[in-house]
């Protein structure tokens, strides 16, 4: 054999170690390229793992169906009882109070004899006031009170009829319709819803029709 058939081309030597180096620069790269999408990866998964869970919304409250106590009170800011709903002796009452504490409004149930529902207003300093009651054996009443106890006016109807009292400061008075008047020599005589009589402060009749 000839001396240049047993020595490399230079060419081809040359060619070979580039094809070599070639090689081990796709291994790297893609050795490279792995380990960049391995790290991606896991930087992903790491994030969704630490990611805050959505918070739980609370329940809906239940609210009771039924309430049972034997008083109720209502205050207001300044800690002052303004409205009472209670158990009495008597019966349940309903009561709105002013600022001072004084009931203003009641509205109550008598459970004793005689029987029935009763309603009280008032003015803050109990002077004028409205009442109304329907009690068992006497019948419907509706009081207005003035500014004194004296001046007022009375509707009453009751199971022996129907009645209309009127009265002034000075002390005389007005009845309109049935009752019971005292006549001469200590008579007594009922009235009739016709009827009408006057009293002077003394409660003597002064005029009366029939």
């Amino acid at each position: 054999m000839s001396e240049t058939t047993d020595k490399k081309d230079p060419i081809l030597t040359r060619i070979e170690r580039l094809e070599r180096q070639n090689s081990r620069w796709k291994r790297g790269s893609l050795a490279c390229l792995v380990a960049i999408m391995s790290i991606g990866l896991m930087g992903q998964t790491q994030r969704k793992s630490t990611r805050p869970a959505a918070p739980t919304p609370p329940p809906a409250p239940v609210l009771p169906k039924n309430i049972e106590a034997e008083s109720f009170i209502l205050k207001d800011a300044n800690g002052h009882v303004r409205a009472e709903l209670s158990m009495s002796g008597t019966g349940p009452s309903f009561k709105l109070r002013d600022q001072s504490g004084a009931a203003l409004v009641t509205l109550s149930l008598n459970d004793e004899a005689p029987a029935g529902p009763f309603m009280l207003l008032s003015d803050p300093q109990h002077k004028a006031g409205l009442s109304m009651s329907i009690l068992q054996g006497a019948g419907s009443q509706l009081t207005l009170t003035g500014e004194r106890a004296d001046i007022q006016a009375h509707i009453g109807v009751t199971p022996d009829g129907t009645s209309l009292a009127l009265s002034d400061q000075d002390g005389f008075t007005t009845n309109i319709g049935s009752g019971v008047q005292a006549g001469k020599g200590g008579q007594v005589k009922k009235t009739t819803a016709a009827s009408i009589t006057l009293f002077n402060k003394d409660r003597k009749v002064i005029w009366s029709q029939p």
